[in-house]
């Protein structure tokens, strides 16, 4: 089990949280997930845009944003930062990974229909 102690700033006192990391839970939880749920995850996670990912994967940006609400459901993590917390602890992504290339996504209207 892993300490880490916050101490809260101009108060002088400390906050003590317990992180109990089972790592075979987590996997349990990734098995969870389609593989299009986590190719949706790895690009949220790498800060891809509903938008970009639709166009990416070829898909709607409804349909992205269904993925997005089952993998969120599953995980039980509903905020992006927890999303991305999740993906680097499961190793779909890393800290190391090259910054997202500026692409000239086309205007992609409702229903994935690129205008």
């Amino acid at each position: 089990m892993n300490r880490n102690v916050f101490r809260s700033a101009g108060t002088g006192t400390s906050l003590e949280r317990d992180y109990i990391y089972d790592r075979s839970e987590e996997l349990r939880l990734f098995d969870l997930l389609t593989p299009r749920q986590i190719e949706v995850l790895r690009l949220v996670a790498e800060g891809y845009s509903t938008k970009q990912i639709a166009f990416k994967l070829g898909i709607s940006a409804k349909t992205v944003e269904t993925h997005r609400a089952q993998l969120t459901e599953r995980l039980d993590i509903h905020d992006v930062a927890g999303l991305v917390r999740y993906a680097l602890k499961t190793g779909l992504v890393t800290v190391d990974q090259p910054p997202l290339k500026q692409t000239n996504t086309p205007d992609v209207g409702p229903h994935g229909i690129q205008q």
